[in-house]
């Protein structure tokens, strides 16, 4: 399994409860791992056999975030 890493910069996520939530987006995506995630970013590992990165920030933005790669 190849993973690949997405570098995202997420605005609207200014406290530890909006990273709590951005961070339950990203576990229920299968083949989605956490790198790294605090207030307005996020490093995410995925296995693109599994999950394509448009899916993972379309989910983020569903719940009110703006996202930029």
């Amino acid at each position: 399994m190849i993973m690949e890493t997405l570098n995202l910069k997420i605005s609207g996520m200014g406290s530890a409860h909006c990273v709590g939530v951005v961070k339950n987006i990203i576990v229920k995506q299968d083949g989605a791992a956490i790198e790294n995630i605090e207030v307005g970013q996020a490093t995410i590992n995925y296995d693109p056999g599994k999950v394509k990165p448009e899916t993972i920030i379309q989910e983020i933005e569903k719940m009110g975030y703006k996202v930029d790669q």
